[in-house]
């Protein structure tokens, strides 16, 4: 259940699996969110008062994750499409494990999103294929999130 978040990708990866006829029944899933939060801010003499600097903060992934098996089913219309299913949930697991850590990239307004973010996404479909990184632009505040494998924080 630890990596359940990581491989389901909010159902898209469940989606993708039944386009070659597989379908997943799951014994049981997590209760509690899959990425951490945003830490809280440091208060340190040298911060920017005025917030107008963006903050960068990385902490582990899967600190608080939920423990525990939970066994998956798979249906499938052949078994073409149940061996190729189970290659891409054992690569899927492999790629949740090397996920360890956790960025919050914290900008003071959303005005600088349209360059981070790059015409129709191109910064973040490029930055998630050379580094396998999850990205989350999130709609809702001015946190981007960034999960994948720290060489520097390992």
């Amino acid at each position: 259940m630890k990596y359940h978040h990581a491989i389901s990708q909010q159902g898209t990866f469940f989606r993708n699996l039944r386009n070659f006829g597989v379908t997943v029944d799951h014994s049981a899933q997590p209760q509690k969110a899959g990425v951490p939060s945003r830490p809280t801010p440091s208060a340190r003499i040298d911060d920017n008062e005025d917030g107008s600097e963006p903050e960068w903060e990385v902490v582990a992934n899967y600190l608080d994750a939920e423990e525990g098996d939970s066994e998956w089913t798979l249906k499938g219309r052949d078994q073409a499409g149940l061996d190729r299913a189970e290659k891409l949930i054992n690569e899927a697991i492999n790629n949740a494990k090397r996920m360890s850590h956790v960025g919050f990239l914290t900008m003071p307004d959303r005005t600088m999103f349209p360059k981070i973010v790059g015409a129709k996404g191109a910064n973040v479909i490029r930055l998630r294929n050379e580094t396998g990184a999850d990205i989350t632009v999130s709609r809702e505040n001015n946190t981007i999130v960034i999960i994948g494998e720290s060489s520097e924080h390992s």
